[in-house]
């Protein structure tokens, strides 16, 4: 074997000596035509002890797998990354393997990207990851690469239609909606009016969440949809604008389709109690508004099972070839009020303990 592959060596490297033999005189594309052959080589090479490294582990019974939310000061995300490494831990008792778990959510006040922790996990030789990916073509391509060397892809909270990962992880939007619409319809008064707080620019789940919205309140019930830049600061001046241009009183109550006033200190222009809110997908922060009487409920997804069922999903995928009986996992919101609001702020408790 040993004298077999020299000459493998040795007859490979022969058309290489006779080109840069040549005469300055010969065409440049011949020169860069060995440079991209031998790159190539580089990479097909790397690949391959990546493929094998990866085999190995799954021989030992050893996975490396990475979630990735879209920013690590998000609590949202922190409570999936909790739900993923209980899951880790489980699972690794469950079949006695070893699951290495990678928190690979960017910072984002640091300049962190989801595209930086998608290049640093082939770095890492990562077997597989679960995402909430950004509406980006550089974060689709990064996935599809690598998808492409042999990782596996799960999403979680939303998808890309130009991405096909082996599950997708949704809240099921319309839903929440269609439970902020009954929620607050229970304190409107007759014919009263909402408004709604929306994006400037709407991404498909708020589209979505609007639909759900509009299901259970009708056009009749809606004075208008307000849009407004994602963050506390537009989303508190949008709010205060809109109600001093609202001189007839026709709004009769809120419902944000996110939960970008609720970031900060109380700062909606009405007394609390005046005009029933109700917001969807709120964190924590959300705590301080329903205590002073802001709020009339909230909808929430399940964020910690949304890290839990992406891992187990993962290690089932990974370690016993078995994958989701559907591709499509949909998870159902629930609405928060007075009756529940203290068993969710000990369950947000526990999680970050």
């Amino acid at each position: 074997m040993g004298v077999k592959g020299s000459q493998v060596q040795i007859l490979s490297a022969r058309p290489f000596f006779f080109l840069l033999n040549r005469q300055p005189a010969a065409d440049f594309f011949v020169y860069f035509a060995v440079l991209k052959f031998l790159i190539r080589s580089i990479l097909v090479g790397a690949a391959l002890l990546q493929f094998a490294s990866a085999q190995n582990r799954e021989v030992l019974g050893e996975y490396k797998i990475a979630i990735i939310g879209r920013d690590q000061e998000d609590t949202i995300y922190q409570a999936a990354h909790l739900g993923a490494k209980d899951a880790a831990l489980e699972m690794s008792k469950k079949y006695a393997i070893d699951v290495e778990l990678l928190i690979a959510t960017p910072e984002a006040s640091q300049g962190g990207s989801q595209p930086t922790s998608l290049a640093e996990l082939f770095v890492d030789e990562a077997d597989g990851f679960i995402i909430s990916p950004g509406a980006s073509d550089v974060v689709a391509s990064s996935i599809n690469f690598a998808m492409q060397q042999g990782q596996e892809v799960i999403f979680f909270e939303s998808k890309l239609e130009e991405v096909e990962p082996m599950a997708a992880i949704l809240a099921d939007e319309k839903q929440a909606g269609r439970l902020a619409g009954k929620a607050i319809l229970k304190r409107l008064p007759t014919q009263g009016r909402v408004a709604i707080l929306t994006s400037t620019s709407p991404t498909p789940q708020l589209k979505e969440r609007l639909d759900g919205v509009r299901a259970a309140l009708g056009y009749r019930r809606i004075e208008k949809v307000i849009p407004t830049e994602p963050n506390y600061h537009a989303a508190i001046k949008t709010i205060r604008e809109a109600e001093e241009a609202d001189r007839n009183d026709h709004i009769k109550g809120w419902i944000f389709l996110e939960d970008w006033p609720l970031l900060g200190m109380p700062a909606l222009p009405w007394k609390p109690g005046r005009l029933p809110v109700v917001a969807i997908q709120s964190s924590p922060s959300a705590f301080i508004y329903t205590d002073k009487g802001y709020l009339e409920a909230l909808v929430v997804h399940p964020y910690y099972e949304w890290g839990y069922t992406g891992v187990v999903t993962m290690v089932e995928k990974l370690h016993n070839d078995k994958a989701p009986e559907t591709s499509t996992i949909l998870t159902q919101p629930k609405v928060i009020d007075w009756r529940n609001l203290k068993d969710y702020r000990e369950q947000w408790q526990t999680w970050f303990k």
